[in-house]
């Protein structure tokens, strides 16, 4: 399975719905327009579902954490939810989960979002 993505947008943040494997830089590189293009947008809190990423690699994870640190200029946040599997083990290993706030669901990642107005 190839990777693809979702935007989809609300008032409190956009969220990106991670799907299949990134396992090369050209596996994110129409993710990597598609958010440039709304950095001129308002909105810069963020959500990123990866309950349906199932592989990642070294350049996938340096998207994120870059991601992150843009939105972290502007002032927002990058919110991460759903991580399992070998994408939950390489951010163990990696100790992501001390970079990242991480939710084990959509919901409660999206409730981040929605008390913290």
């Amino acid at each position: 399975m190839s990777f693809s993505f979702n935007i989809a947008q609300n008032t409190t943040n956009n969220t990106v719905h991670f799907s299949g494997r990134i396992i090369t830089e050209t596996d994110f590189e129409a993710l990597a327009k598609a958010l440039a293009s709304s950095e001129n947008e308002q909105q810069n809190n963020w959500i990123f579902d990866l309950s349906e990423l199932t592989h990642i690699n070294s350049s996938g994870i340096n998207f994120i954490i870059r991601s992150l640190t843009k939105n972290r200029i502007k002032n927002g946040e990058v919110i991460v939810c759903g991580v399992a599997g070998n994408v939950k083990s390489l951010f163990e290993i990696a100790k992501l989960d001390g970079i990242f706030t991480i939710y084990k669901s959509y919901e409660e990642a999206l409730n981040h979002f929605n008390t913290n107005k």
